[in-house]
């Protein structure tokens, strides 16, 4: 099941003019290099100041993994894939959301590729953060790269486990495995969807998802689960990339460590041109 959990649809740009052609004697012409300003970039467009990480757009949104607490300082439907789930805020657990990082604050060109969990125990966490890379011209990442601030971290000490996309494709949404038999479950396994940039952009322009997703490892372990693991599919809107992120989880009583509710994905367009 592929869900989006934003209602508002966010538009397509009209697709860009056809690519320029080289005369042969031009420096870039043959040599396999991409012409300065053609290449692929990241709509690097403000966020709102008084809810950033809520911002929405015709070039930056969000998409909610896992299960949304029913008040949440945004306006419109919010969707959740359960019917119930006792991790809700008005219930007797309490859910808070971290601080949301983007990538563009560490890379001009900023696109999310790495997940680093440390769990406690089956879906008991000790920390939480991301790594970013930079966009390159021709659609894969840079070699340098850097790993987000702590969404959280505790006391306890957990095992690491960590999940990271290829440097030639880009990350587009969550891969979430849960139980299907206890409904707070959610993110008990996580994988990053992916795809390649020129996959990604040429099916956005068209309004469908890209053709050549695939799914990072699946981490942390998921254990016992058998016949009863379910799937589900976040995807950002055709056509965007995931840029950042910020986590809703509940810590224990003693804030020793938390246990994780919901991630919240920043998407953002990427252009070619």
């Amino acid at each position: 099941m592929t869900i989006r959990t934003f209602a508002p649809r966010v538009g397509l740009l009209v697709a860009l003019s056809a690519a320029l052609l080289l005369p042969a004697s031009t420096p870039w012409a043959g040599t396999g290099a991409v012409r300065p300003g053609s290449g692929y970039t990241i709509a690097g467009h403000p966020l709102d100041d008084r809810d950033p990480q809520y911002t929405v757009n015709d070039y930056r949104t969000y998409v909610i993994a896992g299960c949304v607490p029913k008040y949440l300082p945004i306006k419109g439907p919010v969707g959740s894939v359960w019917v119930a789930c006792n991790d809700l805020d008005y219930a007797k657990d309490k859910v808070v959301e971290s601080r949301f990082v983007s990538c563009l604050e560490m890379f001009p060109g900023g696109v999310l590729q790495g997940l680093f969990i440390k769990e406690v125990n089956n879906r008991t966490w000790e920390s939480f953060r991301f790594s970013c890379r930079e966009l390159q011209a021709d659609g894969t990442v840079g070699s340098r790269w850097e790993k987000s601030p702590f969404l959280f971290n505790y006391e306890k000490e957990g095992t690491l486990f960590e999940t990271t996309v290829p440097t030639s494709r880009l990350s587009i949404g969550l891969y979430e495995v849960y139980n299907k038999l206890q409904l707070r479950e959610s993110l008990l396994q996580v994988g990053l969807e992916h795809a390649t940039a020129e996959d990604i952009h040429e099916n956005g322009v068209k309004g469908q998802d890209p053709q050549s997703i695939q799914v990072s490892p699946r981490v942390p372990d998921a254990f016992g689960l058998g016949g009863i693991a379910g799937t589900h599919k976040w995807e950002c809107p055709p056509g965007m990339v995931v840029t950042g992120a910020a986590i809703g989880h509940v810590p224990d009583k003693k804030g020793k460590h938390t246990r994780p509710v919901y991630l919240l994905m920043e998407c953002r367009k990427l252009f070619h041109g």
